[in-house]
């Protein structure tokens, strides 16, 4: 057999094998993670007795201090995933964070949200860095977009699911109690997937008992050339030396400025459209539109970018769609059906951006350097969930209306397509 249809058949395997599992388990993370986002549109904080003229700006600090959390461990447990396997690191915070989000099902307070909120952002700190660190293991360059891509496709689909769960809880049992059991459900949820980590997921390519001997050798193979690749392009020997790359910290500075404006998107869009005049559980409802156009838009994009072989001319073109249709949302807001549409249409470059994002790094840095750079790439880029949500909530609660804060997001997808031509070892 040749080389080629035996690494054809591999990359079949590693798709149908893994993406299934890493989908699933990254849908549950973000349901986890922004279901808060339905619950502010039902009246959480109302109900726990936040009086209404502060309601938004303390229910944006209570999203963003998951983000404070989430940037702590980032580097290190990473490194962990390098040494020691995903399955350990993934079933623990699985298990811490699913009992957190069930939890919040039964708070009185909003001193009892502020801090699960903030262990939640400690027990979901190593999912996503470890994910995109397990794909550069399991995945060759010109695999890694379309990967990328299939993986990162779960964060609008928890989206369209999310809302049609939300829209379905307010519908049957009201804003309140059915904020608290969509907590509760989803936190179950989180727990049961700990045994799907466990069954289903492989450490490395050496323990995959559903590879043959040759596929193993023909990955292990690819792997070990790329890598002697990524070595000539650069000259780091360490990930303390990888930490202060030029190009890694225009990454964190990208990164930080598309999450601001994806948090500040996710975490409100519910909001905003209640108030062009919806109930909660319609509001759930409607945000399944964006989300579903944006999943099917980030595979198509992906897909493109791995055939191309573009990243930098790509990514500016979709932060640049996300800015120009947040602008027009914004511009037209006193409109609801075509600010709407608007928002429909930044939904593509919103989401878009990550997966083609994250072919940057892998491609110029490999081993620990990877584990380390990515780690801290996603934890410090995360902070932006924390300044999204804080600014599109202050200025909403400044102004009482969402315009300011839509344009400040655009702003972000604006600055962050220019920066990326910055970086240099990149396609």
């Amino acid at each position: 057999m040749s080389n080629q249809p035996l690494r054809s058949i591999s990359s079949s395997k590693r798709i149908v094998r893994l993406l299934p599992i890493l989908f699933y388990l990254y849908l549950v993370n973000f349901l986890d993670r922004v279901n808060i986002s339905y619950a502010i549109s039902a009246g959480m904080f109302k109900d726990l007795g936040v009086p209404k003229s502060s309601a938004d700006l303390i229910a944006s600090i209570a999203s963003s201090l998951f983000f404070v959390a989430y940037a702590i461990p980032q580097v290190f447990s990473n490194l962990g995933i390098s040494r020691i396997g995903v399955r350990k690191v993934f079933a623990l915070a699985f298990t811490a964070w699913g009992i957190i989000t069930i939890l919040t099902g039964f708070v009185q307070n909003v001193p009892e949200v502020y801090l699960l909120r903030f262990l939640l952002g400690l027990a979901e700190a190593p999912f996503y860095a470890g994910v995109i660190f397990y794909l550069s293991v399991w995945f060759l360059r010109d695999e890694r977009g379309f990967a990328n891509s299939l993986f990162n496709a779960a964060i609008p689909v928890s989206g369209i699911i999310g809302g049609l769960i939300a829209g379905s809880f307010f519908s049957v049992f009201g804003d309140d109690p059915g904020w608290r059991y969509l907590f509760v459900a989803e936190g179950v949820l989180a727990l049961v997937s700990v045994a799907v980590i466990w069954l289903l997921l492989t450490d490395f390519p050496k323990d995959a008992k559903w590879l043959s001997e040759g596929e193993k050798e023909e990955l292990l193979s690819k792997i070990k050339v790329e890598k002697e690749e990524k070595q000539k392009l650069v000259s780091h020997a360490s990930w303390r030396r990888a930490l202060g790359d030029r190009d890694v910290l225009l990454l964190v500075l990208i990164y930080f400025l598309g999450v601001t404006s994806l948090y500040g998107y996710t975490i409100w869009l519910p909001s905003i459209i209640k108030s062009f005049g919806v109930s909660a559980s319609t509001a759930s409802y409607l945000t399944v539109i964006p989300y579903l156009v944006a999943s099917i838009s980030l595979i198509f994009i992906s897909r493109y970018s791995d055939r191309a072989g573009v990243r930098k001319s790509l990514a500016l073109a979709i932060f640049l769609v996300a800015g120009i249709g947040l602008s027009l949302s914004a511009f037209t807001l006193k409109t609801p059906v075509i600010s709407f549409l608007f928002f429909v249409i930044s939904a593509i470059g919103i989401y878009s951006f990550i997966p083609v994002f994250w072919t940057i790094p892998t491609e110029f840095l490999s081993e620990e350097s990877a584990a380390a750079s990515i780690g801290l790439i996603n934890a410090l880029g995360n902070l932006g969930g924390i300044a999204g949500p804080i600014i599109v909530g202050f200025l909403e609660s400044l102004t009482g209306v969402f315009t300011a804060g839509v344009y400040s997001l655009a702003l972000f997808d604006i600055l962050a397509g220019l920066v990326v031509l910055l970086v240099r070892k990149s396609r």
